[in-house]
């Protein structure tokens, strides 16, 4: 390998069959020549761990929700740099190499997303949204883990293992929304050293029903979050000074959080018992 240090994929998954394949096409076919891929699966019902399996990924099982399997990710990795990255997310093919580069500079490195489809209504919407947070890359507050809302996504070991020391332990279980937002909040208190990769890697967007089985699993889990610090960060600092231009993007990008937020309410307030 050159003696090029090793880089930990790791990538939690349920019942993801329709995204993984191709999440996983886009981490084998890294030009960086020593990376390991983790799957980090909370007992799919699917064909998620078969898939994932046959692109030799390792597969892990987790009996917590999304922060849990982040966790156990970290816990299992045995790379120098680890990447966090979700089923519905395909590096482009240099990407791990120039992360790697960059972090010479940096402690962390948050990957620009761009839309993989955005063919009808609501991937037009999400894509929207993408073009507005990749826009204020330049700004000023754009690595604030309160006011940026862009969390990392790649990582010196050392600072996530001091990351996850710090958040409280009985959130990490059942905590699905927010997720990266704790994981970045805690990391850029150990460190503001953060830089951007741009043109990193491509989102598959969600239809209808991706949406909504999304954010109702996402809303669900703020009652655990309630009980944390973190609630106030995001869910009410954050959320009073989010402002979108009178654009068709603007417009755009709220609509989709109306929508996301409508959802999000029915699963806090109506959970499945």
């Amino acid at each position: 390998m050159d003696n090029k240090p090793l880089v930990s994929i790791t990538i939690p998954s349920y019942n993801s069959e329709e995204t993984i394949a191709s999440c996983l096409a886009g981490a084998v076919t890294q030009t960086y020549p020593n990376i390991e891929i983790l799957v980090i699966d909370s007992h799919s019902t699917d064909r998620t761990t078969a898939i994932a399996a046959s692109y030799a990924a390792k597969v892990i099982q987790c009996d917590g929700k999304l922060l849990a399997a982040r966790y156990l990710g970290v816990k299992e990795a045995k790379g120098e740099y680890i990447a966090l990255i979700d089923t519905d997310q395909v590096l482009k093919l240099k990407t791990i190499e120039r992360a790697v580069d960059l972090m010479n500079i940096y402690d962390m490195v948050v990957f620009e997303e761009h839309s993989y489809n955005a063919g009808w209504f609501i991937p037009k919407l999400y894509n929207a949204s993408k073009q507005i947070v990749n826009a204020r890359f330049d700004k000023s507050y754009a690595f604030d883990s309160v006011k940026g809302g862009n969390p990392a996504r790649f990582f010196k070991r050392e600072i996530l293992a001091k990351a996850f020391a710090a958040i409280p332990q009985e959130l990490i279980p059942e905590t699905i929304y927010y997720d990266h937002d704790i994981i970045y909040y805690e990391s850029y208190r150990v460190s503001q050293s953060v830089g951007v990769l741009r043109n990193a890697v491509y989102h598959i967007e969600p239809n209808w029903g991706k949406l909504w089985k999304t954010n109702y699993r996402s809303g669900a889990s703020l009652r655990t979050v309630k009980k944390s610090h973190y609630w106030e960060l995001f869910l009410k600092k954050r959320g009073r000074g989010l402002s979108f231009a009178p654009s068709v993007l603007g417009l755009q990008t709220g609509l989709l959080m109306m929508i996301l937020k409508t959802v999000q309410l029915i699963g806090y307030y109506f959970p499945r018992l």
